[in-house]
């Protein structure tokens, strides 16, 4: 059964232990890891004793987190050899903590921005690094009981950006990689905001994906840019996109990935995840 969760970014200023205790107080009963909190808890001295104190904190908040989002910048494509080999380290250095902590799921990008313009030779090239890192890496995940969920991306550029092409913008692309690689340890996280700039039908594709749908980063915007707003803010149509989640049986957590207000008082930050809370709880039906 789905429940409302947040993206722990929203207060990435109190800490990862501070955090998950923070956001029980305001009500939620579930929380994804951020890739701030991750990074943060895999450099401590000794990540074995920050995974129990990160647990001890969750459970004492009764706080569900069962999703981490893996090495934002991590680039499993890069041509150089040995920057590639130290971020697939650190993606297996947070697989494992995932493992320590009970966490199932882990969000991460298929591969960094690649602008348009490029040689055949580059693209086969960077095409066979991603599928042997990907196989790489859900050989590592399986063993640990964690399950990979590719993210869609978005082609469209932003402010001051020409045409761009990013990998796993279309979903066939990732379906594809997932199909290529052979791992039941990978599946899907679908990026409402980012399927909304592509011009997606999010309930058809929510129904194709099926069980391939393991996780969500949910959030709205106008149609022109990833701007994480909360639900009913923007342009998307939620109750059809909650009704297809539903028909599918989707049973992970309805996840809000919107930050924090960060030029606003810590006040507002509360209010605003209240209210953030509402909106989801409304969507669901609760």
């Amino acid at each position: 059964m789905m429940q409302a969760s947040l993206w722990t970014s929203m207060f990435m200023e109190l800490g990862p232990l501070g955090a998950v205790k923070h956001i029980a107080e305001l009500g939620w009963r579930a929380a994804e890891l951020s890739d701030e909190h991750l990074t943060a808890l895999c450099e401590h001295p000794d990540p074995e004793e920050a995974a129990g104190q990160f647990r001890e904190a969750a459970d004492q908040a009764n706080l569900s987190v069962r999703q981490a989002h893996l090495f934002l910048q991590a680039d499993v494509v890069n041509l150089d050899e040995t920057k590639r080999r130290a971020d697939l380290a650190t993606i297996k250095a947070q697989l494992d903590f995932c493992q320590l902590v009970g966490i199932n799921v882990g969000v991460i990008h298929p591969g960094p921005l690649e602008y348009s313009g490029r040689s055949t030779s580059y693209w086969r090239q960077v095409n066979n690094l991603r599928l042997e890192s990907f196989r790489e890496l859900a050989d590592y995940a399986g063993e640990r009981g964690v399950r990979l969920a590719l993210e869609n991306m978005t082609d469209r550029p932003g402010v001051g950006l020409g045409p761009r092409r990013h990998f796993g913008a279309e979903l066939w692309e990732l379906l594809d990689l997932i199909e290529a690689v052979g791992s039941s340890a990978m599946g899907i996280c679908l990026d409402t905001s980012h399927a909304n700039v592509q011009g997606y039908d999010q309930p058809s594709a929510i129904r194709e994906l099926g069980e391939l749908l393991i996780a969500l980063h949910i959030s709205d915007n106008d149609g022109t840019w990833d701007l994480h707003w909360i639900p009913l803010r923007g342009t998307i149509d939620w109750p059809p996109i909650v009704t297809a989640l539903k028909e599918i049986n989707f049973g992970a957590e309805f996840n809000l990935e919107i930050p924090g207000a960060r030029r606003c008082p810590a006040e507002f930050w509360d209010e605003r995840a209240r209210h953030a809370l509402a909106v989801a709880q409304i969507l669901l039906g609760e």
